[in-house]
């Protein structure tokens, strides 16, 4: 593990239940890989108890931040928001909670300073849940 749920917490907006990944398992300047525990019925994104598989989009853009952070050596959150959804295929109709851990990649494609754009894939063990590409907007920083 290279980086924990602490560690997380510090790179990315969301906080407790709202922070979806566990961990970070391996990452270089283009690819980030995380996992996270299998959604049970009170995760924060459930529905009558279970996880919609659109939903991992949301995991997907988490591990983008998370590696952002990490390649700007970040110490805390850069504003920005998911501007674009292309190419998403939901793979099942919920994710599944059989205890088998998600894994989470994502592959930088650009980046300019207005945003950048990933690929990304999200599986339960090798059940593939949703796959696609997502384009990050960043938020101005604030004149002094």
């Amino acid at each position: 593990m290279i980086l924990d749920r602490a560690g997380i917490e510090r790179l990315v907006p969301q906080r407790d239940t709202m922070c979806l990944l566990d961990a970070v398992t391996a990452w270089d300047p283009i690819h980030i890989r995380c996992t996270a525990a299998a959604p049970g019925p009170t995760h924060p994104l459930a529905r009558d108890q279970t996880v919609p598989a659109v939903a991992a989009i949301e995991y997907a853009a988490q591990a983008t931040a998370v590696h952002g952070a990490l390649l700007e050596q970040a110490v805390a959150p850069r504003a920005g928001l998911l501007a674009k959804l292309g190419e998403v295929q939901l793979h099942t109709d919920r994710i599944p909670s059989d205890g088998t851990a998600l894994q989470v990649h994502a592959q930088r494609l650009g980046q300019s300073a207005a945003g950048c754009l990933y690929g990304f894939e999200v599986a339960c063990g090798q059940q593939p849940v949703a796959s696609g590409r997502l384009l990050v907007a960043f938020t101005p920083a604030a004149a002094p």
